[in-house]
């Protein structure tokens, strides 16, 4: 007998849209057809007028990372609620690394933490430095099932940047285990050379903030990290990637056949650096890399379009009001003075992606809820090695679904959200498209507008990823 049997939904792929119904058994997707050929269920959700999308896979998020002295708003346990009301049933985090720690070591203390979870979990190896002892472990840790790794481009100061030759190295090592190196494109010159002058100058407002970050920090970034990867011949992800002359950079290289990949965020495809001009709660917005202009948002979108923009993820950084300002002073009559390099950097978004998505994608009609599936699910499952696994609605897949009402609205503000924030960037937005349900391993976890997940039902993605991801595409 099957556990769940799910009838006249219209089950979403990259590839078309195809009303059937889906059996599930045993945590996995067992059989899909017409419900007379699927046998007897436990329980049969009837899914007429909604759309079946594979779950949510957020591969870009930090939680329980202490960063300027601050910690976030979530662990691990309550960041995989809020996920799972976004629709999100599986996501990936990066070791806690530091100078002189062993990668293996960071792995396993990462994996302790993330147990706590309701949903799956995957683990990403952050790099800081590459003396041998640290070039050896990344075949270990991608044995582990962690063929993934992160390197930061900036942040010198604080000891994680990744200078030119400590790309050359990692990327050589990821190309020998076959790892996916995530890149972290600024330019540290630039950026701490504009804090030092915007320092002197006393321009430390919110809205100084991405001047002290200006497309070219990124872009040039980009160029600098393809073209080493390049040279290298290995395959390489540029995450939240913010404007098009970025976006260029890679995707001329993908033109001409190099493994190169780019991710984007919906808060660069949604909100801009007008939420600076607030001079009250302007650090609210305060992300590196920094909001740009509306302008370059669309570029973005004709990348999603066009497909040089490969995956979306959240960036998600939660931060409590408190947090964002506690290093901030005030004047004389209790108001913030502002000073961009007091605040810490990071936005919440891994319960609003979806709801972003479908709605100033599908129903703006810049998007098919396929390209959506795409960019939320199935390219993200590919790109890090947990594909069929995740990332479709297949016989043998993982049942992982969430259903979507394309015409529910709903107004966005910290109450409608699960993120333990009292505020939300996107507070008053009316979203058209909503998760109604999720379904994680065949067990339904949100359900009018309940929890119904427990703490501890995670399990950690022992990731593989296929070789054609990381060969250059023209051989």
């Amino acid at each position: 007998m099957n556990d769940l049997v799910i009838t006249n939904g219209m089950v979403v792929s990259p590839y078309g849209t195809l009303r059937t119904d889906v059996a599930i058994k045993d945590g996995k997707i067992s059989a899909m057809g017409d419900r007379s050929q699927l046998g007897e269920a436990k329980r049969t959700i009837d899914a007429a007028g909604k759309y079946l999308l594979p779950g949510v896979i957020d591969a870009h998020m930090h939680i329980e990372a202490p960063f300027q002295g601050c910690i976030g708003a979530n662990d691990f346990y309550t960041q995989s609620v809020a996920a799972a009301f976004g629709g999100v049933t599986s996501f990936m985090d990066f070791t806690n690394t530091f100078k002189g720690t062993s990668l293996v070591e960071a792995v396993r203390q990462r994996k302790e933490e993330m147990s706590k979870s309701a949903i799956d979990y995957g683990i990403h190896v952050k790099i800081v430095e590459a003396p041998e002892s640290i070039l050896d472990e990344i075949g270990k840790v991608a044995e582990l099932g962690c063929p993934s790794l992160k390197l930061f481009m900036t942040y010198k100061k604080e000891g994680v940047m990744a200078d030119d030759e400590t790309m050359v190295k990692v990327f050589q090592k990821a190309k020998e285990h076959n790892a996916l190196t995530m890149i972290h494109a600024e330019n540290n010159a630039i950026a701490e050379t504009n804090i030092e002058q915007f320092s002197r100058q006393g321009k430390l407002g919110w809205t100084d903030f991405p001047l002290s970050k200006p497309v070219l920090c990124e872009a040039e970034a980009v160029s600098r990290a393809v073209h080493l990867s390049k040279y290298v011949g290995n395959a390489v992800l540029i995450v939240h990637t913010t404007n098009g002359e970025a976006l260029e950079n890679a995707s001329r290289a993908q033109r001409e056949g190099h493994p190169v990949y780019v991710e984007t965020c919906p808060q660069y495809l949604m909100l801009s650096d007008e939420l600076y001009n607030d001079p009250e709660l302007g650090y609210l917005a305060i992300c590196s890399p920094p909001l740009r202009t509306a302008e370059e948002a669309e570029k973005l979108w004709d990348g999603i379009r066009n497909g040089s923009i490969t995956v979306t993820g959240s960036d998600d950084c939660a931060y409590s009001k408190e947090e964002k300002s506690m290093f901030l002073q005030k004047d004389a009559d209790d108001a913030v003075i502002p000073d961009f390099t007091k605040v810490v950097n990071g936005v919440a978004g891994i319960e609003t992606r979806l709801p972003i998505l479908l709605s100033e994608g599908v129903s703006k009609g810049r998007i098919s809820i396929n390209k959506v599936c795409e960019i939320t699910s199935t390219n993200v499952a590919k790109l890090f090695g947990c594909f069929p696994q995740k990332g479709i609605i297949a016989p043998g897949s993982d049942a992982d679904i969430v259903l979507v009402d394309m015409d529910k609205e709903v107004t966005i503000s910290p109450e409608v959200l699960h993120n333990n924030l009292d505020y939300s960037l996107y507070e008053g937005l009316v979203v058209k498209g909503y998760p109604v349900m999720t379904i994680a391993k065949g067990k339904v976890i949100v359900e009018d507008g309940m929890f119904r997940g427990s703490r501890g039902d995670g399990q950690f993605l022992h990731r593989s990823i296929d070789p054609a991801i990381t060969a250059a595409y023209n051989k």
